[in-house]
């Protein structure tokens, strides 16, 4: 047994208050062929300082290791810092956790979890290990119950019209390249401020000899209802495929031996909040128009492979142009929805 691992085993069996009858296991040195000792070591002694942490109730001590602003899944922090340990965390959670064997080797590129994915960790490009993601535990929610879909007067809004960048498509290289935009974040988060003078209302790209393949950032309305699009990529063929609504979301349909259902893996949508026309003018200030209505939405699609579920979280305005002609325009983006929620809060 070598000197760093004596190191550590001193260091992660100093004495904690357990206020629960569940015990830790004990310590155990890891080896491996695939990775370096010293890493997934560490990454064992950080598991096992979860449980630690989770079998003392320290919300402030798991909020500690979140490096991040906010979990990528799980509580926001302010909302679960300013609750008690057991508001947040249900006890059949807690028991899952404290019980779980950590494991010496990480799941594939995604980190490290506990308990089949209830809490996942890695480590940060800094070197300091965190807290990613916590699962299945009580967080706060949105108002939402009756906002059923984007309604217009032409119907609800297609999941496949939202001008969304998407996640593997490289459409903010195709606009920042186009239009000399330097600050490429800052394009992706806040895409509203660009609209206008910098990137015309009804502007789209043509990247490839096709005619009808087209990236656009803003979407004529009329177009979301007559053609088949996706993401802002068009397609010049009319939209055939009807709604399905489930749980609040707004899926595109699909046949299956005649028999008509949701379609998980293109683009859903469901409407979390309604924002204030006010807010919506001060994203969009180059338009110097006014919004007609805005809302935040998640907007996703599983994947089909081992990235699971993707989702993203966009405020969007509705504009019209000098011809009364009306545009979906993406305004701010989020990569999750705490982060979402942070901002709303924040304006409060």
């Amino acid at each position: 047994m070598n000197i760093l691992f004596i190191f550590l085993l001193m260091f992660f069996l100093l004495p904690v208050k357990v206020n629960s009858e569940n015990q830790i296991q004990l310590i155990k040195e890891c080896n491996s062929v695939e990775f370096n000792d010293l890493y997934i070591q560490e990454a064992y002694n950080f598991g096992r300082h979860i449980q630690n942490l989770i079998t003392n109730k320290d919300i402030e001590g798991i909020f500690e290791v979140v490096l991040s602003k906010e979990l990528i899944n799980g509580p926001r922090r302010d909302y679960a810092l300013n609750k008690s340990f057991d508001e947040i965390f249900p006890q059949e959670w807690v028991d899952k956790i404290i019980n779980s064997e950590i494991s010496c080797e990480p799941v594939g590129w995604r980190g490290f979890m506990i308990s089949n994915g209830l809490i996942w960790y890695d480590k940060t490009k800094e070197g300091n290990w965190t807290i990613i993601s916590i699962n299945g535990v009580n967080q706060e929610s949105f108002n939402n119950a009756e906002l059923i879909g984007w309604q217009t007067d032409k119907g609800i809004i297609p999941p496949s019209c939202f001008p969304i960048f998407g996640y593997f498509e490289p459409k903010i290289n195709y606009f920042t390249q186009k239009f000399g935009i330097k600050d490429r974040d800052l394009f992706k988060y806040n895409p509203g401020q660009f609209i206008g003078e910098t990137i015309p209302l009804n502007h789209s790209l043509n990247f490839t000899t096709e005619n009808d393949n087209l990236y656009a950032i803003t979407i004529h309305l009329d177009q979301c209802f007559n053609w088949q699009l996706e993401n802002g990529f068009a397609h010049n063929y009319e939209r055939n495929s009807d709604l399905i609504i489930f749980d609040n979301v707004i899926y595109q349909s699909k046949n299956i031996g005649g028999e008509i259902i949701k379609d998980e893996y293109k683009t859903h949508y469901e409407v979390l909040s309604k924002i204030k026309l006010s807010l919506c003018d001060e994203l969009a200030l180059q338009l110097r128009k006014k919004c007609s209505d805005s809302y935040l939405i998640k907007i996703g699609r599983k994947s089909g492979g081992s990235i699971g579920l993707l989702e993203s979280y966009y405020i969007f305005g509705v504009f019209e142009d000098e011809d009364k002609n009306q545009y979906l325009v993406p305004l701010k983006y989020f990569d999750n929805r705490n982060l979402a929620l942070d901002f709303l809060k924040n304006l409060e």
